[in-house]
């Protein structure tokens, strides 16, 4: 499933509905974090809670012991934050009792921070009667650059999350307003900081085997959501590309592909033609986009996504090329993903 995030400070209910209406199901905040602006807290709090019920949309607020100050909460009341309409809890460091865990679940939804399991962890929670499979392990985001997980720890951790069947969050960037106070994105993995969250999403869901994808920052671009939900739902890779007038029809297309490929390029699975002229046979760069010509004979009318830089060939035309953003995402193709050209 796909998340976004929302924040007090930069809080647009037309981007939560738009989100919403894409299909969107959970919305993340914080509740805790020094940056944000809670002067108006205990009015802002539930009408964010009101809207989103209203949407449809589950909403997991992140809280510490600093929340309830936040709120003005006496004693660590978890009933006052049920009175307001909280129905789901992302618990931060500062509660890490399982007995506790256990009361909280009869209450509430629970996501947990997934940096703090292991497998004393899971014993632990076991022993106090916790089910698992009803809570959700959320990995954290990083707002300074260079603090995010390494390749190597979120591959570790994440290996015994799937292990043991669990539901698993991480976060990408956000690719139309990144969140204060640094604005530098909020990845979980630190190589993502960079990518297009569209291509780092394709990788966890990929790679690392998460469950559900978050937005971290204050929002994401509409065709960067839908590109993620299209992926998450009907495993179709969509590519921003340009192409020459003359194929136009081969936008919005699906398209399979073989997968008997090379390392060099993708062969997409499309009818073959005898009389494609001659046409701008230079340099065949990583992400271009070919046709064979006639004089390849029988392989006339083939199409192919280049992944390594080839060189000329007056039998293949250059007819377009991929975004140089969207290349990486056809590192993590599967067998049954499709493929589809959408226009730059």
């Amino acid at each position: 499933m796909l998340g976004i995030s929302v924040y007090f400070k930069d809080l647009d209910y037309d981007y939560l509905q738009e989100c919403a209406n894409l299909g969107v199901k959970f919305v993340f905040t914080s509740l805790h974090i020094p940056e944000e602006d809670y002067s108006n807290i205990r009015s802002q709090l539930p009408a964010l809670i009101a809207k989103c019920h209203q949407f449809g949309l589950e909403i997991v607020p992140d809280i510490s012991p600093v929340t309830f100050e936040r709120l003005a909460i006496k004693n660590q009341d978890f009933n006052q934050l049920k009175a307001i309409g909280i129905k789901a809890l992302r618990l931060d460091y500062g509660f890490d009792d399982v007995e506790n865990l256990a009361k909280l679940m009869l209450n509430f939804k629970l996501f947990l921070n997934a940096s703090v399991v292991s497998l004393m962890f899971i014993d632990s929670c076991k022993q106090a009667g916790i089910d698992l499979q009803q809570v959700v392990f959320m990995h954290n985001f990083y707002p300074r650059k260079d603090t995010g997980l390494s390749d190597k720890a979120f591959r570790t951790k994440n290996k015994l999350l799937h292990q043991l069947g669990l539901r698993t969050q991480a976060f990408v960037c956000g690719d139309e307003l990144k969140r204060f106070p640094l604005y530098e994105g909020l990845p979980t993995l630190e190589k993502h900081r960079s990518q297009h969250p569209y291509v780092a999403a394709v990788e966890l869901i990929s790679e690392y085997k998460v469950t559900d994808i978050m937005i971290g920052d204050s929002k994401a671009k509409k065709e960067t959501l839908n590109f993620i939900k299209t992926y998450i739902e009907d495993n179709v890779i969509s590519l921003k590309v340009h192409l020459e007038d003359t194929y136009n029809y081969l936008y919005n297309q699906l398209y399979d592909y073989r997968q008997d490929g090379t390392e060099y390029a993708i062969r997409l699975s499309v009818p073959r033609s005898s009389n494609v002229e001659i046409y701008n046979n230079g340099v065949r760069r990583r992400g271009s986009i070919t046709i064979d010509n006639r004089l390849m004979g029988r392989y006339s009318g083939e199409v192919q996504l280049l992944l390594e830089e080839l060189p000329l060939d007056a039998r293949v035309n250059v007819i377009g090329f991929i975004h140089p953003d969207f290349i990486d995402v056809l590192n993590y193709r599967k067998p049954q993903t499709k493929i589809k050209f959408v226009k730059m």
